[in-house]
């Protein structure tokens, strides 16, 4: 199978709507990944790195 042959069926294929699941998924995620970036930085800043 040829690439142009693998855009000529992603072109064609309807696309479907994400289930409320998945969207679920993406929230947490997302969200985990804020407060944990919030959390590293928070602790960056209290704790002094010394070399």
């Amino acid at each position: 199978m040829s690439s142009s042959d693998l855009k000529d069926e992603a072109r064609g294929r309807a696309v479907e709507p994400l289930l409320p699941v998945e969207k679920k998924l993406i929230g947490w995620s997302f969200g985990l990944g804020v407060v944990l970036l919030v959390v590293l930085v928070a602790i960056n800043h209290l704790v002094p790195v010394k070399f």
